[in-house]
């Protein structure tokens, strides 16, 4: 990557921090019609530099909603480890596992500590249940939080 260019949208560096341009790129992704999960992946994706293929996004579609509606784990944590898993995940058996595996338990604690919450329906049931905008708005934010962590986190770690 060209250090005087932005990764997300092709400006020059000066401006925003790259966690505050991820955070703004996952919450206008997400008020946009793209899911939670996905959201924060195809932001943190193109935050390094968009290593993925668009139609790898496809993998966080099934995480919205707590799992497909399941309203279990929160889709954009799902889309944050799995946007850390891209950024420090493993190539074959032999690399180390630490790297990712740690990120993604730090990601939940900093989820957790942030929410007081890391399923769907603890957040959705606070901000006045699934289909009230209000929790609309809040996911908005909590997608570009998640996107913002790791992007900081993978800044810290050397990964960006």
């Amino acid at each position: 990557m060209d250090a005087d260019r932005d990764p997300i949208g092709g400006r020059e560096a000066a401006g925003p921090s790259l966690e505050e341009r991820a955070r703004d790129r996952a919450a206008g992704l997400y008020q946009s019609g793209w899911w939670c999960g996905e959201a924060v992946l195809k932001a943190v994706s193109e935050a390094a530099g968009d290593p993925l293929p668009p139609e790898v996004v496809r993998l966080a579609s099934g995480f919205c909603e707590g799992f497909g509606g399941s309203r279990c784990t929160c889709g954009a944590l799902a889309g944050a480890v799995m946007a850390v898993g891209l950024l420090s995940g493993r190539e074959s058996p032999r690399d180390p596992w630490e790297p990712s595996y740690d990120a993604a338990g730090e990601l939940r604690r900093r989820f957790v500590a942030d929410q007081d919450a890391s399923t769907c329906d603890e957040i959705a049931t606070r901000h006045g249940g699934m289909r009230h905008p209000q929790r609309w708005a809040h996911c908005a934010e909590l997608c570009g939080s998640c996107a913002a962590w790791v992007v900081g986190m993978a800044r810290e770690k050397g990964w960006l």
